[in-house]
């Protein structure tokens, strides 16, 4: 006859499906279920708690100044310095149709790769850009919740935020410029609702309040001026 672990008989029982609430031997003991990682939902969140939601997570109006904050920064120093450069390099005519392909081209290095870059490079650096210094924001990593992000993680971001939400605008841009300009008006209202959506998305998105970019990025907007709040209350 069969022992125990405690060194006690037990009857021989048949071999059978184990009954519900039954542990394998091996698995965690009774009452300690292991937590579902981000990872194992593909990036979604579904059930169980997240450390990630403990962070202290960034509010949608300051997030939306500091994108603002620096899309205008960008974008003003893009304009008032690429953009003359660039097309003094391509050799567009000064009589040229306001619309042709290669003003376009320099408008979308200006407004897309430009801003691309400028973000890649600043959340590798410290995880915020000028605008979410000034607002007090930071990018960081959902799994591990809190640490910094890597450079994979911020190109990744910065290229979807910058160049992959744009690419629909400029496409019925440049068709615009061989087919009549209304029909790609309305291509372009399409793609910018769009990009909108997927800014706004970290509205109603649980727990994490995250975009689409973060989203894909794995990463999450905190408020770093949290803790120091929390000390001055002490």
């Amino acid at each position: 006859m069969s022992q125990t672990p405690y060194g006690g008989p037990y009857p021989p029982q048949r071999p059978g499906p184990p009954s519900y609430g039954q542990q394998p031997y091996g698995n965690q003991p009774y009452g300690q279920q292991p937590q579902p990682s981000y990872e194992s939902y593909g990036g979604g969140y579904q059930e169980g708690p997240s450390e990630a939601a403990n962070l202290p997570l960034a509010s949608i109006w300051r997030r939306a100044g500091a994108r603002l904050a620096d899309a205008g920064l960008t974008w003003a120093a893009g304009f008032a310095v690429v953009f003359p450069i660039t097309l003094g390099a391509i050799g567009v005519k000064k009589d040229g149709d306001p619309w042709s392909t290669p003003i376009l081209v320099t408008t979308f290095i200006v407004m897309s790769v430009l801003p691309f870059i400028y973000e890649a490079v600043l959340l590798t650096m410290s995880g915020q850009t000028l605008g979410k210094r000034l607002l007090g924001l930071r990018v960081v990593d959902v799994d591990p919740a809190g640490e910094p992000i890597g450079m994979s993680k911020a190109l990744w971001r910065s290229a979807i935020n910058n160049v992959v939400y744009q690419l629909g605008i400029f496409f019925f841009l440049l068709i615009g410029v061989t087919t009549p300009f209304v029909y790609a008006l309305l291509g372009i209202f399409f793609a910018a609702i769009g990009v909108l959506v997927c800014y706004l998305w970290a509205i109603w998105d649980q727990p994490l309040h995250q975009a689409v970019h973060d989203r894909f990025a794995g990463t999450v907007v905190i408020d770093d001026r949290a803790e120091y709040v929390e000390y001055e209350e002490e």
